[in-house]
């Protein structure tokens, strides 16, 4: 009987074992994909918010260029331009021929880096192309530069801080599980050792 009770005792611990093995299996692989989760969310907001800034230029610079009103294109440009996200912005015609562009706007070669070493100078910026319709027809380009590191400064800031209370609370919980198992385990019983020839002497 006692070889039976040990054998089942041996198979909860091994069984313990292993459920704990899997949900802390399981917390780590959810933390990864939360992490996961908040960088997607915060390429999908990168997008929405540069698309609108774009779109809303694009839509601006539409009777600009169709009234040929080069000092309106030009304020148009430079008013992007002022904006904390946007490192410089260009407007162009149907052709390709540049319009108007914000004072220390570059070129799109010097934008990619063509011209740089492992095209380094298009590293932490973002580049966006729209179209400028007139009754459906493409008249023009605008072409907004953003400084992607400012985009996503408060999102990184705050998925990080979010990132770091996960992590913090699945530690806490670890610890929390190890001193519970502490405070319930049975001491073992003094009884065992006990003589009974000398229990009534």
């Amino acid at each position: 009987m006692d070889s039976s009770l040990f054998s089942f005792r041996t198979a909860i611990k091994v069984l313990a074992t292993i459920s704990l093995i899997a949900m802390v299996a399981t917390i780590a692989t959810n933390s990864v994909k939360i992490t996961k989760g908040n960088e997607q969310i915060q390429i999908n907001q990168l997008e929405t918010l540069t698309n609108i800034l774009i779109s809303q230029a694009s839509l601006s610079a539409s009777d600009m260029i169709i009234n040929q009103d080069q000092e309106r294109l030009l304020q148009l440009s430079e008013q992007l331009a002022k904006d904390e996200l946007v490192v410089d912005a260009t407007i162009y015609d149907a052709e390709g021929v540049k319009l108007a562009a914000s004072e220390e706007a570059k070129s799109l070669r010097e934008m990619l880096g063509l011209d740089t070493p492992l095209q380094t100078a298009r590293i932490g910026k973002q580049q966006l192309v729209d179209p400028i319709l007139h009754d459906e027809t493409v008249i023009g380009f605008v072409r907004v530069t953003f400084e992607t590191g400012k985009l996503t400064a408060f999102s990184d800031h705050y998925y990080r801080k979010s990132d770091r209370y996960m992590y913090t609370m699945v530690g806490l919980s670890f610890i929390a599980g190890l001193l519970l198992a502490i405070i319930v385990r049975r001491k073992p019983s003094k009884r065992n050792g006990e003589n009974l020839l000398l229990k009534d002497m």
